[in-house]
């Protein structure tokens, strides 16, 4: 009898082995680990999260675009695979499935999350296939407990703290007046919201916080001045 366990759990290690070592390496200086569900772990891409555009090509600050990516379980393996089968949907390199690539639209405004397009992976990152999902959720009608809102959220407090990083990213050429209205609504967001993880408080590089800092003088100088010119006004009258 304890030779059987002593092999049962010898069999049951190695199968966790190997289930352990198929998982692919995420690099953590791209993709921001969220939450592991019972099915997969959830991704983010910081180094390609942006602002959207409006129909007109302007830079829409209320829409977040973000790449995220899905690590799947074997069953959640198995399960994807059975359903492309039944489908009658190709499944050739499903054997090396690993999750997929997801493309969200976060309208900050209305709170909303448009899921464009998903790609399934193999362990080399490449697309097998892919779908359009191409379907609306309102955040508020997903439960608190969901993992997706849940996942949704962290994304939107990430772009919230670094409002600035975003801008610069969307637009290398973003005027003064709106990094330094950025900048001030990145930090009383940072001041009134403690974050999960304090790595999500990124630091701009040296060009891009110089840039930022001098539209900053510049915007207390206009107030200064406007304050200034209100005072006297007033005196005058």
């Amino acid at each position: 009898m304890k030779k059987s366990v002593v092999i049962l759990f010898a069999i049951l290690c190695t199968l966790w082995t190997a289930v352990a070592s198929a998982s692919p390496h995420m690099d953590e200086s791209i993709f921001k680990w969220v939450q592991s569900s019972a099915r997969c772990d959830y991704f983010f891409n910081m180094q390609q999260i942006c602002y959207g555009k409006d129909d007109k090509g302007n830079i829409d600050f209320n829409k977040l675009v973000v790449p995220v990516i899905k690590i799947y379980d074997y069953l959640m393996i198995d399960d994807v695979v059975s359903k492309r089968r039944w489908n009658g949907n190709s499944v050739e390199g499903f054997s090396d499935l690993v999750g997929a690539a997801e493309y969200y639209e976060i309208n900050l405004q209305d709170m909303t999350v448009y899921f464009k397009q998903q790609d399934f992976l193999d362990s080399t990152f490449t697309a097998l296939a892919g779908n359009r999902p191409d379907r609306t959720v309102k955040l508020d009608t997903l439960s608190e407990k969901s993992f997706d809102r849940m996942f949704y959220n962290r994304i939107i407090d990430y772009a919230m703290r670094n409002r600035v990083k975003l801008a610069l990213r969307s637009n290398k050429n973003a005027e003064s007046e709106l990094l330094a209205k950025m900048q001030a609504e990145q930090d009383e967001y940072r001041a009134q919201n403690k974050a999960t993880d304090s790595r999500d408080n990124e630091e701009l590089n040296e060009e891009d916080a110089a840039k930022v800092k001098a539209a900053v003088e510049a915007q207390n100088k206009d107030n200064k001045k406007e304050k200034s010119r209100k005072v006297k006004k007033e005196d005058d009258e």
